[in-house]
């Protein structure tokens, strides 16, 4: 299963930042950006990618990694 990172603002919008095959992978980069101090106002989560949005990516490296 893929697994991406998103970035979750106030309005309970979501934003993918990245995405990994493992999901303890994915976990430990939410835990190395929290690492720097915890955002004000966004959080940052794991969940599953969709099928039809995993056709669209290429899941052999990590996306580009933006901070807000």
């Amino acid at each position: 299963m893929n697994w991406q990172i998103c970035i979750r603002y106030p309005n309970g919008q979501e934003k993918p930042i990245c995405a990994y095959r493992n999901r303890e992978n994915a976990l430990k980069r939410v835990d190395a950006i929290y690492s720097q101090g915890y955002p004000m106002h966004v959080a940052y989560v794991v969940r599953p990618i969709e099928a039809s949005e995993a056709i669209a990516e290429d899941q052999s490296a990590p996306l580009s990694l933006q901070f807000a």
